[in-house]
């Protein structure tokens, strides 16, 4: 029995998360409320609220599911990186990047940061979590990589690193959203600083 009320928890989680998603998507965060993601996934707000404490929690939740194939296609990255470093490390910003861009969409991104810039609502302990998971530690992971193999210097700051690359994403995410680039420009853009960035991490 106890297998079963997993499997019943586990579909209600993802019929919040689909519910949320499809709302957001539709009438975007902000109009968006609690009440209506319930109704729409079927369960009560009391419920609702056993799977996540806050409407803000559903973002990070959203971009979280499903994303075994994600991880799958950067472990791959990091397993074998191409011969290029600032192509290896281009290469799974965009994985990522790309995939929140599905999950969420350009119009809901774009409200989750403004919030999260005004300091309203409790955004950023979340979207910090997320960007550690989602970035920060697959790129120090391929670092470390690219250091063993010589790709780039040993004495290679690994967390300062990381921390530049962070920046970046922010810096072109944020772009993307205030002036709705497409994705080309993002992939261009991408590999332009990327590659700039590299240039100071060869090996001498």
């Amino acid at each position: 029995m106890s297998g079963l009320r997993e499997r019943q928890k586990q579909a209600r989680r993802e019929a919040i998360y689909r519910a949320a998603a499809r709302l957001f998507a539709e009438n975007g965060y902000g109009a968006t409320t609690v009440e209506e993601i319930a109704e729409e996934a079927g369960v009560s707000v009391p419920t609702l609220y056993s799977y996540v404490s806050s409407k803000a929690d559903l973002v990070v939740a959203i971009y979280a599911l499903d994303h075994e194939l994600i991880n799958a296609q950067k472990q791959a990255i990091i397993n074998d990186p191409d011969d290029d470093p600032a192509a290896a490390i281009a290469a799974i910003l965009l994985t990522e990047l790309k995939s929140g861009e599905e999950a969420l969409g350009h119009k809901v991104w774009r409200e989750v940061v403004v919030t999260a810039i005004r300091g309203r609502g409790d955004f950023n302990e979340g979207l910090d979590s997320l960007n550690r998971r989602a970035f920060d530690e697959p790129v120090a992971r391929l670092l470390r990589v690219l250091a063993r193999r010589g790709q780039i210097a040993a004495t290679t700051d690994i967390d300062a690193a990381v921390a530049l690359f962070s920046d970046l994403v922010m810096a072109v995410f944020h772009q993307q959203l205030a002036r709705n680039h497409p994705w080309d420009w993002v992939e261009q853009r991408f590999v332009q600083h990327v590659g700039i960035a590299m240039a100071g991490l060869r090996p001498v």
